[in-house]
């Protein structure tokens, strides 16, 4: 449900952006279809992001900090669409667009930063049913466009159901186990880390004192 409530919208708003701006704010087609592809273009970074922030999330506070940032991710995506379907003036819509497909990829991200956590012993069952979910979440939001409110009525009943689901990140539990193996990960990457930049600069001195005696020795 949770990524039904971020990549099922994102699906469904690739499918209808170009013609909401074609038909709410009268731009032509082409310029419509390259503001519909800045909301897609996002994907080149935002997923990352949203897995980078929860990587963070879970050094300070363990797996929990994947889900409190989990639902700030989706929570923020819900009142970003919500403000989005209000906007009748395009230079303010356009941004507000952009600041909703940013939430919505990072919550992708974030999703998938839980994932592999949930059960380790059925990971591809885990990581099919929550893919599942998200084009389930695609149909589902596909068939209020069907009906006959505005469509911008439609995107802010949507907001409202994200912004719900995201309430649904406080049902996820982990066991003691499975956070001391999260911290103790964590702690082995960071000395693998320092372990790294340590070698580093053994290896800088090294250059340094063989570049100095080969000058003593020059002279």
């Amino acid at each position: 449900m949770i990524y039904g409530a971020c990549f099922g919208i994102e699906l469904t708003v690739n499918n209808v952006a170009a013609l909401y701006f074609f038909d709410y704010f009268q731009v032509d087609m082409v310029t419509a279809g390259m503001i519909a592809a800045s909301f897609g273009l996002m994907n080149i970074f935002a997923r990352t992001l949203g897995g980078i922030f929860a990587d963070n999330c879970a050094s300070l506070w363990g797996l929990k900090g994947r889900t409190y940032w989990l639902f700030i991710v989706l929570l923020g995506e819900g009142l970003a669409l919500m403000l989005f379907s209000q906007m009748n003036v395009l230079f303010l819509a356009i941004p507000t667009l952009i600041i909703f497909s940013l939430f919505t990829q990072m919550s992708e991200g974030a999703t998938y930063s839980v994932v592999p956590f949930i059960d380790k012993k059925a990971l591809g069952a885990v990581s099919g049913v929550v893919g599942a979910g998200g084009n389930a979440g695609a149909v589902a939001a596909g068939f209020l466009f069907k009906g006959s409110m505005d469509w911008n009525e439609v995107f802010f009943v949507i907001g409202i159901v994200v912004a719900v689901a995201s309430l649904l990140t406080f049902f996820l539990h982990f066991t003691p186990e499975q956070e001391l193996e999260e911290k103790v990960a964590f702690e082995k990457a960071n000395m693998d880390v320092l372990q790294a930049k340590a070698d580093q600069a053994n290896a800088a001195v090294e250059r340094s004192l063989k570049i100095i005696s080969d000058v003593e020795n020059r002279q």
